[in-house]
């Protein structure tokens, strides 16, 4: 962890320093362009620890290489002295410890084992601290977030008509084409903005008695904000910082981007025409007599405080500044160089020396003199009967870890019990027909091969000679001969690290099948470890063509049971989906497979494979949505049956389980992104828009449910069957332009039937809006026939409006019609 995080702080300063660097050039152009910079930057910095892991490694020289210290220290413990007494005479057995200790060749009897106490170092407290920074500052954000999400639930929308309808003009003026909720303070509020999908704008309480100038200036400025996503760069840069808690420059950026984004909105307003001098005194009248929501500072975007007032009302009224803006086109440029910055810097890494050559090895050092042939005899058995199979038996704890380089080198390692198993290979090289020895090896490359039995080691390295490769085999430091027994030795070895490891999977299983037939990769498929190489080797069965329907369920009933990860898991029942069409054994198998899967989204990834092939029966096609009913992820669980409902009918023996796999989506959003999907499908039946209308009650969003209801309004008859459901949803909208623009969709599709028009009017009723109800009202005197039903409808819903202006012109409208 600690080389990781020193590594994520090299290269976040590297990239903010170039970054400050940029602005100081730019210091003379358009804010915008400088809060451009340090947006790319702050995205930057919590782009780079992702990238690095995903990218290869770019190797420089003079790069800073940052090694991880050991977390532990280590401590001779003396053994206690032995008791007085004859003891008999104990074999010599020689240790790497023996020649730490001395230089000197000793063959003292009975020497006792040297014993190490581990105390922790320091290092281990370093995860630990950096993700209590991290919560530290997440909280902070995340309180202010929850205050904002309390603000907008119970400060009041704004109901004049002169402040909503600047809105829409300035809206327009600046080209946001998002409708933007203004709110009302019941006290002293600094104006602000937040919110990504559905953004609001926080006004005071007194921004009634403001001038027009006032008000336009003010608008401006936090439509500027909409417009240009500040509320969700605030975020990012928050991020940032909580990740970065360590980092100073990261908060140096977070400040300078805050900066910059105020005066980049200052320059729209002052592009839109306003006074200098007389802006500027807005800025301050409000930074003077205004403060923030408490606890709102990390979470909102504030329109003048007073920290950075000073060199604000500066710029403002330094007539030479540029006050350009920046289209998404000109900003082009800028993306592309920071991704070219980006994507280098964080494949950067150290170049790594070459591996020493042999003469340096422990080998070298000089050995202990050989004990006598006794003891040579007593050791030699307990070597001969060194076993991997073994490692294990004592019930200890099992690790394993490998690690594959570029080709020219390899490293491979395991430790399982008291063995450790190390492959170390420098130079390309090639495994033999049988996998059992190297075949080739690349001049000037070596292989070293070693296992560590806990009392006795075995190493074996293998170099290119004059006459092929020459093969030096020791025992304990000692050359033997590389006979037949070091040879099977070798093959159990290579044998252990390929199964543990997955190294050279997919050759492997391709030589099995060849060899042994399916049958023996089956076989073969009981020895394996870790889900990557039984993932591989599943999946060599599938491509190769030679198993039936039958060994296609047995598979893939075996993988459920076998693959814990859920990744794995997901890439072979996706492979299976493709390869063969799914039998109704195998169906069953495939579901049951899918519900381990606790990823939402791998487990969306294998449905939407299996529910896109053909002759899925409906039961099983049912089974499978309740699976995905399971999904936790809105997001995940909305995207497949947005899938599904493109790829296939819902029939009416699916249509329940697509439904009620709908019904448990949280979000409003990703709610109404489904039931929108389905809604613009071709050849819908009543019983699909029927059950459409009856989800849509359960959306809580007005917006969310408005979107929805347009969409069906435009585009359906609303029939008998039709009609009652629509509007018993439309009530459901406590907003009154939400509501007003569902009616009005109704009214708008074409000639306006009697009953639909009085259903509208009925609807109608429950709109406060005085400007609302009038728009709807002279559309439907427009559309409607004229029946006098209709029309005493129409008076009723007009004698509501307390607007005499609204009022008037609904009456006059009527007495034309």
């Amino acid at each position: 962890m600690i080389a990781f995080l020193a590594d994520a702080f090299v290269k976040a300063t590297v990239l903010l320093l170039l970054a400050a660097l940029v602005t100081v050039f730019l210091r003379r152009s358009p804010a915008s362009l400088r809060h451009l910079v340090w947006t790319l930057a702050c995205g930057g910095v919590l782009v780079l620890p992702l990238a690095s892991a995903l990218l290869p490694n770019w190797s420089l020289a003079g790069w800073p290489r940052l090694d991880v210290p050991v977390a532990f220290d280590a401590e001779q413990i003396t053994p206690p002295a032995p008791k007085p007494g004859p003891t008999p005479a104990a074999p010599v057995v020689p240790t790497v410890a023996a020649h730490q200790a001395s230089s000197v060749p000793s063959t003292t009897v009975g020497e006792e084992p040297v014993r190490w106490r581990l105390t922790s170092d320091w290092t281990a407290l370093v995860l630990p601290v950096w993700l209590s920074g991290v919560g530290a500052v997440l909280i902070l954000l995340a309180v202010g977030l929850a205050r904002i999400m309390w603000l907008d639930r119970v400060t009041r929308p704004v109901q004049d008509e002169a402040w909503l309808i600047l809105v829409e003009e300035l809206s327009l003026e600046l080209g946001l084409h998002r409708h933007v909720r203004l709110l009302q303070a019941q006290g002293p509020a600094m104006p602000m903005t937040w919110g990504i999908r559905r953004p609001a704008i926080l006004l005071p309480a007194e921004a009634d008695a403001w001038s027009a100038e006032r008000r336009r200036d003010v608008l401006l400025h936090e439509l500027a904000h909409v417009k240009r996503h500040d509320f969700m760069i605030q975020l990012i840069a928050r991020i940032a910082c909580a990740v970065y808690w360590f980092h100073p420059l990261v908060w140096l950026a977070a400040t300078r981007l805050r900066e910059e984004r105020e005066r980049a909105c200052d320059d729209h307003v002052l592009r839109a025409g306003a006074t200098p001098s007389a802006y500027a005194t807005h800025l301050l009248d409000i930074a003077r007599g205004l403060r923030a929501a408490r606890a709102t500072s990390l979470a909102t975007v504030a329109m003048a405080r007073p920290a950075q007032l000073a060199t604000r009302l500066i710029d403002v009224l330094d007539t030479r500044r540029r006050r350009d803006t920046l289209s998404p086109r000109a900003a082009l440029p800028a993306w592309l160089a920071a991704i070219a910055v980006v994507v280098p810097l964080a494949a950067a890494a150290p170049r790594v020396a070459q591996p020493a050559p042999a003469s340096g090895s422990l080998d070298t050092i000089p050995r202990i003199p050989a004990p006598r042939a006794s003891a040579a005899a007593s050791r030699r058995p307990s070597a001969a009967i060194d076993t991997l199979r073994g490692c294990s038996s004592d019930g200890s704890r099992r690790s394993s870890h490998s690690h594959e380089g570029d080709g020219d080198v390899v490293t491979l390692s395991i430790t399982v019990g008291r063995c450790a198993v190390t492959f170390d290979g420098d130079g390309k090289f090639t495994f033999n027909d049988d996998f059992s020895d190297i075949a080739t090896l690349a001049s000037g490359g070596r292989i070293v091969i070693q296992v560590d039995y806990g009392a006795h080691d075995r190493r074996l390295t293998i170099q290119r000679g004059n006459n092929g490769l020459e093969h030096v085999y020791k025992i304990d430091g000692d050359i033997r001969p590389f006979d037949d027994e070091a040879k099977a030795w070798l093959k159990e070895t290579l044998t252990f690290l390929l199964r543990r490891t997955g190294f050279m999977a997919e050759e492997r299983s391709r030589w099995i099948l060849e060899r042994r037939g399916i049958q023996g990769l089956i076989e073969e498929l009981g020895e394996l470890t870790g889900d990557y190489t039984r993932r591989i080797y599943y999946q060599a069965a599938v491509e190769s063509g030679k198993l039936d329907a039958a060994g296609y369920e047995r598979l893939v009933t075996m993988a459920g049971q076998t693959i814990d990860s859920d990744y794995e898991l997901a890439e072979f029942l996706i492979a299976v989906a493709e390869k063969q069409p799914l039998t109704e054994t195998m169906q069953a198998g495939f579901v049951t497979a899918s519900k381990k899967i606790g990823s939402d989204y791998e487990r969306h990834r294998v449905l939407k494979a299996a529910l896109s092939r053909p002759g899925l029966t409906p039961a099983m096609e049912a089974a499978m949505l309740a699976a995905a009913a399971d999904i936790g992820s809105d997001y995940e669980l909305a995207e497949l049956l947005i899938e599904v409902n493109t790829a296939r009918p819902i029939d009416e023996a699916v249509r329940p389980a697509f439904f009620k796999a709908a019904n448990k989506l949280q979000s409003d959003y990703e709610h109404r992104r489904v039931l929108d999907a389905v809604v613009k499908r071709t050849g819908m039946s009543p019983g699909m828009l029927l059950d459409v209308l009856t989800s849509a009650k359960t959306l809580n969003s007005d917006y969310e449910l408005a979107e929805l209801l347009v969409g069906v309004g435009g585009s359906y008859v609303l029939d008998d069957a039709l009609r009652p459901a629509f509007f018993a949803a439309a009530n459901n909208l406590g907003s009154d332009y939400e509501h007003g623009r569902t009616l009005l969709s109704v009214v708008e599709r074409g000639e306006l039937s009697r009953p639909v028009a009085l259903a509208v009017l009925e609807s109608a009723k429950g709109i406060g809006s005085d400007h609302e109800l009038s728009e709807l009202l002279l559309a439907v005197i427009k559309r409607a026939p004229n029946d006098d039903a209709i029309r005493a409808a129409i008076r009723t819903d007009a004698a509501s409006i307390s607007s005499q202006y609204d009022r008037g012109r609904v009456f006059e409208a009527l007495s034309r019609d």
